[in-house]
């Protein structure tokens, strides 16, 4: 169990550092095993009370619950704020320069592949286009490593990443602009979320925590959790 704190935290807290503990049958408190299948159990706790919080993360043998209290849903934005910001976003009609067509963010991936308007951010320089093969480099002779170069800045990316709203507003942490996506997945979020969620490990195999994404768990890159997402938006005005 991971006691936290509150989901509507300031920028302050989010960067505190997040302590698991093991909670037995009858609510005692210990330190976490040395490794997920020992059977010794660690340290009881007897200073540290077993009351969720808001924003307790919860782990039951390898599913992770998120704990909202109403108090804190309170504080959360509401579906309907998380629309409007996302369109918003889709409103000042995001530009790909190579098909030089509009792109839209979707509130979730399409089921039977994308669209032309889908809209892929490149991981190292974070413009945002439409999906394309300018600039695609394929590498046979080097394991078939494909590099993207951005046609606007012309840096060399690993890899493009397809953009979709994180719809689930009791993740969010505010509604401010959705300039941010979590890398490699491409869930769309404001600065606070994502930065919040890359500094939370939850757990992951027998003995390692690993910062995953909130709205479908893949797990967030080492290097670059995040990518500030820079749109060729707003051209008629």
């Amino acid at each position: 169990m991971n006691n936290g704190g509150s989901n509507d935290s300031t920028e302050n807290s989010t960067s505190e550092m997040y302590e698991w503990r093991e909670v037995s049958v009858d609510g005692d408190i210990y330190s976490l095993r040395e490794t997920r299948s020992s059977q010794k159990r660690g340290s009881l706790k007897l200073d540290e009370s077993n009351q969720l919080q808001d924003g307790t993360l919860i782990d039951l043998c390898g599913a992770t619950l998120f704990w909202r209290s109403a108090e804190g849903l309170k504080h959360s934005p509401s579906r309907l704020e998380l629309e409007r910001r996302l369109d918003e976003l889709n409103a000042g009609k995001p530009q790909c320069p190579v098909n030089l067509n509009t792109l839209i963010i979707p509130k979730k991936k399409a089921s039977k592949g994308a669209t032309s308007r889908q809209p892929y951010v490149y991981m190292r320089c974070g413009h945002v286009q439409g999906k394309h093969e300018w600039g695609v480099i394929r590498k046979p002779a080097e394991g078939n490593v494909t590099k993207f170069k951005c046609p606007i800045c012309m840096i060399d990316s690993e890899r493009v990443i397809q953009l979709t709203m994180g719809m689930e507003s009791a993740f969010h942490l505010d509604s401010e602009s959705l300039d941010y996506s979590f890398n490699p997945c491409g869930h769309v979020a404001s600065l606070q979320t994502v930065r919040y969620w890359s500094r939370i490990p939850l757990p992951h195999g027998t003995n390692s925590f690993h910062p995953v994404c909130p709205f479908c768990t893949s797990l967030l890159s080492s290097e670059k959790p995040y990518i500030r997402l820079i749109f060729q938006d707003h051209c008629d005005y």
